[in-house]
């Protein structure tokens, strides 16, 4: 019995968590005849010897290797020993005695005369609940082998107003890369783990119960997430096979425990939202000045660019001598006024507002928890069009059939809605002019609306998408014997997506020729239907047995089995009889009508044995055989083994004098493989698909046939190969906790086209196991947590960072325009920006009276093709031949052009902290990357993209005759546009932009009343809350891009929201 004890108390060693928060502890004193006392009584003085003994409080044995310390003295200590024993000497009275074991609450005692006390240590029952999930089973963290990382979802969403998991996982876990793909209502995220796995793309497993997840992750509720566990090597994540080797994420729900009293529990919060950056326009006068600088003489809608240069001066001097904002000169408009096109397309804030209400309990047999979710985002557009709602529900239960047999039951359903206008975007308001005119004016004698991208927006159509996501899902769970379990899990998920488009037909006043125009010739109206099918079923059963209270083994076998069948159905016409009703019998258009189908079938078998002996060495063996329909008969089946081990070394007895200084030291190292399917369905099979031609036979596209497509018969799965080293560190008392991993992944065989064809063939390569990919990358986490009286605080940190090359490619010409061998993923080929061309680099007098068409002096290098003038970008001549160009576009001869930058993300980091005192707390959270490139190339980045396009405020500092020593290049009227100024925009190390960026994610501040005046009113817990969400950004982009979102922050979609909210939360 007394060993089993034994055993128990290391295994709960194992369950370290990051902090450790002081509780009163049980101390007995006794007086000098041994008899213990309830009162302390001062017997000892100054400087004398203490003796005691540490104990575990509910079983009453002896805690062996428990930490005691005096506070505030280096060499005064002592471990307890097997009977839970230690002694102190020369401890001064008054002194405070530091009490810790792994497993235990922390514990810190006065001495006030005592010579031998008696301490009784409590569980840290959150310890005992630090377990992770991983594949088909829980482990404790201790034991862990593999590259686990693992959250509660309750410490990272607390009250934050995120609707989204994407969002809430953002910075948070090491290796796990979260983008936001927009900034509009009900926006997903994309994810990433690891970086680049292979160039087919693909993202990571996302797993809900142990179940594929079938529908976007936005569609759950965060609230009804008990945690979330990333698998992000092969040895971890080998268990799936088939789909893991991008990773995996794994969501466990919420459920419920037994015997509990029903706890009812509604949280809600308010969100106000406004963009965090949005472009800054030139005046009307920069802007028309710049017309002036370019060489126009004429706006294209026919104003003339001196006049108008003449009355925006006199405007702008005295706005009272043009009192509409424009004057009329010789019948044409000229408009003066400054106007504000992005915030008429905007009203003021966007809203939302989110609510949460559940129930759970249960008695000595049943168990469940009931929940409901309703979440509505209104945009910031002008018109109500831009929103969001998502409604969820969720019914957990669970019951114990027998004592040995128990029958869960989770059925979770998801409606979400998204409304956006179709008549105009965010983009059209970016886009225009600062003169750009708004309200209504005269045409032909009827006043009619200027379509300013508000008015458009307003007018145009809507695109409406609905989403419901059903998900039945039944568990049975066996312990017919000590030590075994048998499960055998059904899942059936129903997903429905319909799409409606309606594209308004009306009318309205050009902005700058005043005539009347027509958002297009007919009001278009599209439907699309999507439906998938998915059922699971999964049954597995694990055996436990420990061995001569020393080896401890873990068996488990499983089998899988999963279907998905998709179909869609999409029908668009045109011209509506009524466009209040639009709908395809309403319409007298043609209607053309597509269809698909796709379906695939996973068949695996699964099996792992965990081996630990004394808790101190660990061993894990994983492998499974996989078998997809995606690949030809000959190739369906893969099997992906995988092996790591752990060795616990502060369990070694030689350590056992450090333990008190470094309580946990595991090095884990691991290696493993799995397996790729993430290809189309179907593409060993030769297809012939039709589509709409792009001529017309008697008025109407006929239908066409491509070409058959060739196949391979021999493709199989991608294979991916990893080797992870990692450590795990806890120091000071277990309040400084470290992880660190390192990587090196080998993507072989990834499917890519074959032996390249002649093009009369008419069609491409069949696709071929023929490249390889390696990446290498690192992984460190760091927490702190502590107590110090009513206070307790935290901080941590996390930073992970990763390089992918191609190892293998069919690229025998070294062609830089597709992989090959050596590439590191994300590379930037460009040009060399040395300065701008001046003057100085012409023959004298050989220049015109506009600084154009000059003799370059010799030396002086220029863009092939290309005759270059005053202000043009000079690029270095890297061959040296006096031209600037591509060469032959090789490794061999890249003319010109180098390597610039990456585009990958580089050192990304999250920073999340908490401080509390009583009922108050407040906590933060930085998100942000260390470097990264990007290149973008639009009129947000160079002025006069565009012709007669927008300037904005950030683009002033262009060439003139008077501002040589500029940023931006010389700008150039048409004509001269599509050489000079095509020239100077090409891909070159001056206008690479730098994405790194720091962003302030969150902070909040709670307060949670006293539970000794709530419960007056029979509320258990009430807590009142303010947040705020992406406050500031600390980046190096231009106005009005955003370097976190999926489009390269390129300021063209929908902007990035900053929030702030307030509600509360409360249980009954």
């Amino acid at each position: 019995m007394k060993q089993d004890n034994f055993i128990r108390r290391a295994l709960i060693g194992g369950f370290a968590m990051l902090s450790f928060s002081a509780i009163p502890c049980s101390i007995h004193a006794a007086d000098e005849s041994g008899h213990t006392v309830d009162s302390i009584q001062s017997i000892v003085q100054t400087g004398r010897k203490v003796t005691g003994k540490v104990i575990d409080a509910t079983t009453h044995e002896p805690v062996i290797g428990a930490n005691i310390l005096v506070q505030g003295y280096k060499n005064k200590g002592a471990i307890s020993d097997i009977n839970g024993d230690f002694t102190l000497n020369d401890i001064p009275d008054g002194s405070t005695i530091v009490v810790s074991y792994i497993g235990y609450v922390r514990q810190e005692i006065i001495l006030q005369g005592q010579t031998t006390i008696t301490i009784s240590l409590k569980e840290d029952i959150r310890m005992l609940d630090d377990v992770v999930v991983v594949g088909f089973a829980k482990q404790k963290k201790a034991n862990l082998t593999g590259a686990v990382s693992s959250v509660k979802m309750d410490d990272i969403a607390g009250v934050r107003p995120v609707a989204t998991t994407g969002s809430l996982l953002q910075g948070v876990l090491p290796g796990l890369q979260v983008t936001q793909d927009t900034g509009e209502p009900g926006g997903g995220s994309s994810f990433n783990i690891r970086g680049t796995t292979s160039i087919n793309g693909g993202s990571p497993l996302i797993l809900v119960d142990n179940v594929y997840y079938n529908g976007p992750l936005n569609m759950l509720n965060p609230n009804d997430i008990e945690s979330v566990t990333v698998l992000k090597d092969a040895a971890s994540a080998s268990i799936y096979g088939a789909r893991s080797a991008f990773g995996v994420i794994l969501i466990t729900t919420k459920g419920a425990k037994k015997g509990e009293k029903m706890q009812l529990t509604y949280s809600n919060n308010f969100t106000f939202s406004r963009p965090v950056s949005l472009p800054q326009k030139a005046s009307p006068l920069q802007t028309v000045q710049l017309y002036k600088d370019m060489g126009e003489i004429a706006y294209y809608a026919g104003q003339d660019i001196d006049t108008w240069l003449g009355l925006l001066n006199e405007y702008n001097a005295n706005p009272s001598l043009y009192p509409d904002g424009y004057a009329m000169v010789n019948g044409m408009r000229y408009q003066l006024a400054e106007t504000d096109a992005i915030g008429d397309f905007m009203c003021d804030t966007g809203f939302q507002q989110k609510h949460d209400i559940s129930a759970s309990g249960g008695s000595d047999r049943i168990s469940y928890r009931l929940s409901l979710g309703y979440v509505s985002n209104d945009g910031v557009m002008v018109t109500n069009r831009d929103n969001y709602k998502r409604y969820t529900g969720r019914a957990f239960v669970s019951g114990d059939i027998t004592n040995w047999l128990t029958l869960q039951s989770d059925i979770t359903f998801s409606k979400s809605d998204k409304n956006m206008p179709s008549g105009a975007s965010y983009q059209s308001a970016v886009r225009a002019a600062s003169y750009m005119p708004s309200g209504s004016v005269d045409v032909n004698g009827t006043m009619m609306p200027i379509g300013t991208p508000a008015y458009k927006t307003i007018a145009g159509g809507d695109n409406k998408n609905g989403m419901t996501d059903t998900r039945i899902f039944a568990k049975l769970i066996a312990t017919p014997l000590e030590g075994l379990t048998l499960n055998a899990e059904f899942t059936y998920d129903h997903l429905n997506e319909n799409t409606r488009n309606f594209s308004k037909r009306f009318t309205y006043a050009h902005e700058d020729k005043f005539s009347e125009e027509s958002s297009q010739q007919y009001s278009t109206y599209s439907v699309d239907k999507e439906m998938t099918n998915y059922t699971a079923l999964n049954i597995y059963g694990s055996y436990t047995k420990l061995f001569n209270e020393k080896h401890n083994f873990t068996a488990m076998l499983g089998y899988n089995l999963e279907n998905s069948y998709y179909e869609s159905l999409s029908v668009d016409t045109e011209d509506m009889i009524s466009d209040e009703l639009p709908s395809i019998s309403q319409s007298i258009g043609e209607k053309k009508a597509d269809d698909s189908f796709t379906e695939y079938s996973i068949l695996g078998f699964f099996g792992r044995i965990n081996y630990a002996y004394k808790d101190r060495y660990l061993l894990e063996v994983s492998g499974r055989a996989d078998a997809s329909s995606k690949f030809p008969a000959g190739g369906r089946w893969g099997f992906f083994p995988s092996a790591s081990v752990g060795w616990r070394v502060m369990e070694e007895p030689f350590m056992a004098s450090l333990k008190r200084y470094i309580p946990e030291f595991k090095i884990r190292f691991a290696y493993g493989e799995v397996g790729n399917q993430s290809i189309s369905a179907y593409q060993f099979v030769p297809s012939m698909s039709s589509y709409y031609s792009s001529w017309l036979h008697e008025n109407k596209q006929p239908i066409t046939l491509y070409s058959p497509s060739l196949v391979s018969s021999n493709f199989t799965w991608e294979r991916v190969q990893t080797m992870n080293i990692g450590f795990d560190l806890s120091l000071l008392d277990n309040r400084l906790n470290a992880n660190f991993d390192y990587y090196i992944r080998h993507t072989r065989d990834m499917l890519t086209d074959g032996v390249e064809l002649p093009n009369v063939l008419g069609t491409g390569a069949p696709m071929q196991n023929v490249a390889d990919l390696k990446s290498r990358g690192f992984e460190l986490e760091m927490n702190w947590r502590d107590r110090i009286g009513d206070w307790t605080y935290s901080i941590g940190f996390n930073l992970y960072d990763y390089k992918s090359f191609i190892t293998k490619f069919d690229n025998e010409a070294g062609l830089i325009s597709t992989y090959y061998e050596g590439e590191r993923l994300g590379s930037i080929w460009g040009y060399v920006t040395d300065r701008l061309y001046t003057v100085d680099d012409f023959v004298e007098g050989s220049l015109d009276s506009n600084l154009k068409n000059g003799t370059l002096k010799d030396g002086i290098p220029h863009v092939e093709g290309i005759n270059p003038n005053p202000g043009d970008v000079l690029y270095k001549d890297l061959d040296g031949n006096g031209i600037i160009n591509a060469g032959q576009s090789t490794l061999d001869d890249p003319g010109d052009r180098k390597i610039i930058g990456n585009n990958q993300l580089r050192f990304q980091y999250g920073i999340n902290g908490s401080l509390s005192w009583k009922n108050i707390a407040f906590s933060f959270f930085l998100q942000g990357v260390g470097k990264n490139d990007k290149w973008i190339s639009n009129e947000l980045m160079f002025p006069y993209y565009y012709e007669f396009g927008t300037i904005y405020a950030h683009q002033l500092d262009y060439w003139t005759p008077t501002n040589t020593d500029s940023k931006y290049p010389r700008p150039y009227e048409t004509g001269t546009r599509n050489s000079n100024y095509s020239a100077n925009i090409r891909t070159q190390t001056a206008y690479l932009t730098n994405g790194a960026y720091l962003r302030l994610k969150n902070i909040t501040i709670a307060y949670t009343f006293p539970a000794t005046w709530t419960k007056r009113f029979g509320v258990n817990n009430l807590r009142i809350f303010a947040t705020g969400e992406n406050l500031f950004t600390f980046d190096h982009m231009p106005e009005g891009m955003d370097p976190s979102l999926a489009d390269k922050g390129s300021g063209m979609g929908y902007p990035f929201m900053r929030s702030y909210s307030f509600g509360i939360s409360l249980s009954l």
